[in-house]
């Protein structure tokens, strides 16, 4: 094993006996804060996908990936392997923007992706090559020494952002270990990302999920939507959220925040994210509070198994 490896493992270790009993779940569990599990961060990894060469060449092929992970659980008979989550960005939004999605989700028992590719908006990797950026990091999860022993790879949960929302659904119509997606204020294909090769729809891709068949052999991949009432030109309405509502056929759920922005979502905005899309009069903490508690509660109704269930 490497050493980098070796440190991952380290950040992995089993807790303490004190630190166990210290940790045992209360009994009245509040959805809306971190869930009972104690979060280890690894540290950032690189990873340069060789499959996918000469569809990407030279940096272009790097992720650079962080994981969180859940630790403690054997204090409340939870123990590996945990389920998967991946989140994608919205475009050219790093991924230290979802950081708190990430938090959060590990904190209840996923262990949680964020990564960012190596793009620029002069030279940007069209959505076809994008979502397969997202199997290559399924399939890296599945390899690595010591990622591949604390989750399940197997039951893939996909959340995303804006453009990060239309390549997990674009990633769940191609890859039967995707079992559930959740949105965060989706946009499809727009005059800036017209239909046509390298970039198809979503929204036409969510017209087949209800009847797709997932690795478990179950049909329908369900869908959770949170969207932004004051999108804009940022989230257009004619490729906003409601029409990927609309189009699904797989069980889905949809919240509408009327006086959300596009970027209200973010754990931070830049100035010119405040300057270019609307901002509405709830406070950006309170849209991601209700976006994550809708994150994790989708993930809870489909991807966790019995033993974590009952936790949640």
């Amino acid at each position: 094993m490497t050493a980098g490896a070796n440190q991952l493992e380290s950040n992995l270790q089993p807790a303490s006996e004190t630190e166990m009993q210290s940790s045992i779940i209360p009994a009245d569990l509040n959805y809306a804060s971190s869930g009972p599990f104690r979060v280890a961060r690894l540290p950032r990894i690189e990873h340069t996908c060789h499959k996918l060469f000469p569809q990407c060449l030279g940096t272009q092929c790097l992720l650079r990936l962080d994981i969180f992970c859940p630790k403690g659980g054997s204090s409340f008979g939870a123990a590996p392997p945990y389920p998967l989550a991946i989140f994608t960005g919205g475009f050219l939004v790093g991924s230290g923007a979802y950081v708190s999605y990430a938090e959060r989700l590990a904190s209840w028992g996923y262990v949680t992706v964020l990564y960012d590719k190596a793009e620029t908006a002069v030279d940007n990797l069209d959505d076809v090559i994008s979502v397969k950026f997202i199997q290559e990091i399924m399939d890296w999860c599945g390899s690595h020494p010591v990622v591949s022993r604390v989750s399940d790879f197997s039951r893939v949960y996909l959340c995303g952002h804006s453009r990060g929302g239309k390549l997990s659904v674009l990633a769940a119509a191609v890859d039967p270990r995707v079992v559930a997606l959740c949105l965060l204020d989706p946009v499809d294909n727009t005059v800036w990302a017209p239909l046509g090769p390298g970039y198809p729809s979503a929204i036409q891709a969510l017209k087949l999920l209800g009847s797709k068949q997932t690795i478990e052999g179950t049909a329908g991949v369900p869908l959770a939507l949170v969207g932004s009432g004051l999108g804009g030109d940022c989230a257009p309405k004619a490729a906003n959220f409601r029409l990927f509502y609309e189009a699904c056929t797989a069980p889905s759920w949809m919240v509408s925040v009327e006086q959300a922005g596009h970027f209200q979502f973010l754990d931070k905005q830049s100035s010119m994210q405040r300057a270019v899309c609307a901002q509405g009069r709830l406070p950006d903490y309170s849209v991601r509070q209700l976006s994550q508690v809708r994150t994790r509660s989708m993930a809870t109704r489909t991807c966790l198994k019995p033993s974590l269930q009952r936790l949640c």
